[in-house]
């Protein structure tokens, strides 16, 4: 099973987080601070979910915006 890696915001300790754990937040196994949800994979949002996603979500977002011609 293949795990990430994620510093804790609180104490600066490395987290090793399993692939499974995608989009759950987690507690730092060192200060039990809160982890941010890791997510490894692009997720597809709409009108209705994208404020709700970026304004709960603590870290940095990259955005691609599309249209068609």
């Amino acid at each position: 099973m293949q795990n990430f890696e994620v510093r804790c915001p609180s104490c600066g300790a490395l987290n090793r987080v399993p692939a499974d754990k995608e989009g759950i937040a987690g507690k730092c196994g060192s200060c039990r601070g809160e982890l941010p949800p890791l997510y490894s994979h692009p997720l597809q949002l709409d009108d209705s979910t994208f404020n709700a996603f970026v304004s709960s979500y603590s870290g940095p977002v990259l955005v691609e915006f599309w249209a068609p011609w």
